[in-house]
């Protein structure tokens, strides 16, 4: 039958050659015949299954496959979309260090990704030697509408170069543990519980952090401070609340002016730590009348070793604040 069917299709390409005047061969034809046989083989080939993963056989086999790998030696894969360099021209990216508490106390941080990515951690601050790192990872719980945050402080990879350390970090390598946790162990709804790095101390041994509180509705109403203490074993440091600093300016204008500033939504603004000492930072007061206008309340001084509160100016005075934080930018200059 085969033959008989090869044959009627030969026949039939000699017909249609003949009545349209064609003057083909017939070593040509059967030629032609042949390669496209050859290749409707091949299209219509059955594919080989694939082989099946070996199952185990054993119970030490089983134990090797169940074990827990450690975080730190999983391979985490990060999808990178390639582009094509024929069609585009992809500039050399170059990275930079830039001093991260400037203008001093004006970093904030930009909140609109976190509702539709639930989790965010923004850009890593190095301390003025890149030995540590520094951040804040906020989440967002779409059932009270509530924006919490937890603040790290971890070290860096020194066998690498500066920019590698930044770049190679990775959060989720490890289980980290926070310094400080704000509104992660409670649901209240509408409430913002938002911590933020001010600055590195020059000798990385101090970290001053604040946390806005307020309400994802209404906005801030109150800015706490904290002073982390870093110790040559990381899980040994310690973080105290500067209550005492808000209370003695609460006090100052009640026993010297005789004003109750805790009646009105007053505000802390921290600048950063002292260019002459390590262990004083510097902040400015607010006070917000009835139509929300800022109040200046002075220039004021806080000690984290005496524990000492001093008011510095009255008047708008910009003492001298360093810059040690270090973060790393990426450009295509």
């Amino acid at each position: 039958m085969k033959k008989i069917a090869k044959l009627f299709v030969i026949f039939l390409i000699f017909k249609c050659l003949f009545e349209l005047g064609a003057n083909a061969q017939i070593d040509d034809i059967l030629l032609d015949f042949d390669k496209i046989k050859s290749k409707a083989k091949a299209t219509f080939k059955k594919k080989e299954p694939s082989p099946k993963p070996k199952m185990v056989e054993t119970v030490q086999e089983w134990k090797q496959e169940a074990q827990n790998i450690p975080l730190e030696d999983r391979e985490i894969k990060e999808e990178k979309q390639e582009i094509d360099s024929k069609k585009f021209h992809v500039p050399e990216l170059k990275y930079t260090f830039e001093a991260y508490n400037y203008p001093h106390g004006k970093r904030e941080l930009n909140l609109e990704e976190l509702r539709k990515n639930i989790f965010y951690m923004p850009y890593l601050v190095a301390d003025n030697g890149c030995r540590y790192v520094a951040y804040p990872y906020y989440y967002y719980s779409p059932d009270s509408n509530q924006i919490s945050s937890n603040f790290y402080v971890e070290k860096l990879d020194t066998s690498k170069t500066k920019t590698k350390r930044i770049l190679d970090y990775r959060h989720k390598q490890k289980e980290r543990i926070p310094v400080i946790e704000a509104g992660t162990k409670e649901i209240y709804p509408n409430l913002f519980n938002g911590l933020t790095l001010v600055d590195w101390s020059a000798d990385s041994k101090k970290l001053l952090i604040k946390e806005k509180i307020g309400s994802t509705f209404g906005g801030i109403y109150k800015t706490y401070l904290y002073i982390h203490f870093l110790e040559s074993d990381i899980r040994s440091g310690y973080t105290i609340k500067l209550d005492d600093f808000d209370e003695a300016i609460k006090n100052y204008f009640l026993d010297w002016e005789n004003r109750q500033i805790i009646k009105y939504r007053y505000d802390i603004e921290p600048l950063g730590f002292s260019s002459k000492d390590d262990n004083v930072i510097f902040a400015l007061c607010y006070v917000y009348d009835k139509d929300g206008n800022k109040i200046f309340l002075g220039t004021w001084a806080y000690d984290c070793i005496k524990r000492e509160t001093s008011l510095i100016s009255k008047t708008k005075f910009t003492p001298f604040v360093s810059i040690n934080g270090l973060i790393l930018k990426h450009s295509y200059n």
